[in-house]
Order: structure tokens, then sequence, then C-alpha cells
């Protein structure tokens, strides 16, 4: 595991105000729940030691997207955020964890807000299914899209082909939001991995400059049966700067301050 620390950009005035820290990973998720979740608590330990008190991971960093996920073991999955919550209150760092999630009998591309102290204090169901989705996953239907204050600051969250879809972005927008956390999977064949590259960089830049918000994408990187997402992690700001972002193929720990 490789963690940068390259990118840090400060984005507030000198007047003495509290400067908030976060960041998104770019990490390289396996198919196997105990390795991811040692590499997320890693991260949190580095994270700790650079003061972010706000990090985000991959779509389905727990368990891997190019799964049978109808086969998963969802108990272990629970067991795992148990633990990263426990992980959050140790480093005194707030959580964003992508996770297949099992509810009613009904399985969910899921995002949990994991804070310290707190445990999970909202969740998110992905709206926008791609072809592959929908062969497990049930779309998320709420109307509402969560909203959570992180240290003054108003968060929300969107996961992968959500982009895509501009009114799910909007509805931030309308509340007030600060920063928009994109939780990706960009996982293809090696043909449309390199096409697609641009593509899956750009949005977040649009939506960013449309929304006068931040946008910071965590994407995963690395191989899935056979399938390989170079990664797309990347952070802008509301006037559609690119303020930092990942190397393709690589882990990286992206930082921002607000």
């Amino acid at each position: 595991m490789n963690i940068c620390n390259k990118h840090i950009v400060s984005l507030t005035e000198p007047h003495g105000e509290r400067i908030v820290n976060m960041g998104v990973v770019q990490m390289r998720v396996t198919t196997e729940l105990e390795t991811n979740v040692r590499t997320i608590i890693s991260y949190v330990r580095n994270a700790s030691q650079r003061r972010i008190s706000l990090l985000c991971f991959p779509e389905c960093c727990l368990s891997g997207y190019i799964v049978d996920l109808a086969k998963l073991d969802y108990k272990a999955i629970a067991h795992s955020l148990i633990e990263l919550q426990e992980v959050s209150n140790r480093f005194n760092v707030s959580l964003l964890i992508g996770t297949p999630w099992k509810s009613h009998g009904k399985i969910f591309n899921a995002a949990f807000i994991i804070k310290p102290e707190s445990g999970i204090i909202t969740k998110y169901y992905k709206n926008d299914l791609t072809d592959y989705d929908v062969r497990f996953f049930s779309k998320g239907t709420s109307t509402k899209s969560p909203i959570w204050n992180h240290q003054g600051v108003k968060c929300g969250v969107l996961i992968c082909r959500d982009q895509n879809n501009p009114l799910l972005a909007l509805r931030y927008k309308r509340n007030n939001v600060k920063v928009l956390f994109y939780l990706s999977s960009h996982h293809y064949t090696k043909r449309e991995a390199l096409y697609k590259e641009r593509r899956n960089r750009s949005f977040p830049i649009v939506r960013a400059a449309e929304n006068m918000m931040y946008v910071a994408k965590s994407d995963a990187v690395g191989e899935q049966n056979g399938l390989i997402s170079m990664g797309s992690s990347i952070i802008v700001d509301p006037q559609g700067r690119v303020i930092a972002e990942a190397e393709n193929g690589r882990e990286e720990l992206l930082k921002f301050s607000l």
C-alpha cells in the first residue's frame, strides 16, 4: 500500500477560523473482506496522523464490486461495520464506507456514514443502477438524499453511476450542501477502461461547477475477477478547478481542507 500525501490543498483564508480536513482514498479493493478491512484501518490510522477528520472510501470497499453479491456473508459485513465503528472511535475519524447491504430481503449498494462515538448516523442506497447492478441490487427509492453536518460543513453522498444524473446532485445544492462525496468502483475490461477514463474524470468537474460545491470522488483501483479499475479519484472546487487528483493504477490518499 502506497499512501501518498502530496496532494494537500488549503482552501481557507487565514482568519483564525477552524480548518476542517477531509480525505478520499483511492484504494486497491480485493474480493477478500478481511484484507479490505485491514487496508481501511491502515488508511484511517494514516489519516488520523494527518489530522483528517473525515475519510471517504470507494464503492463496495468491504466486499469488492465484481463478486457474486448474492453469496456474500452479510453477517460478516455487519460485523466489519461494527469493527470500523470502533476504529472510528479510536482514531476520532468519521468514515464513509461503501458496501453491499441486505435489508428486508433485498440487497442494496450502500454507503454508510460512521461518526466517532455515534456509530452509523445515516446511510444512502445507490439510485442509478448499472446493468451489472440490477443483477443483484435493488434501487434506492428514497426521494430524500442523506445530509449530515461534519464540524460545521454540510455533506452529501452519491454512488458511482449516480454521477451521471444531474438531478441527484441538484438535490444537495438545494439543501446548501458544501461537499458532495462520490463512492465509485469503475471496473471494466482493459479496452473499456481506456476509453471511459476521461468521462469518469469529467463528471465530478461538471457536477462541481454546475452546483457550485466541492466534489470529492473516491475510486477503487486494481483487478477483480478479470475486470480492472484504473482509478479516477479526484477533488474539485466549486469553480470546477481540480485541486487534487490520484494517479492511474496507484493507491493514494487525497487530502483537502475547508
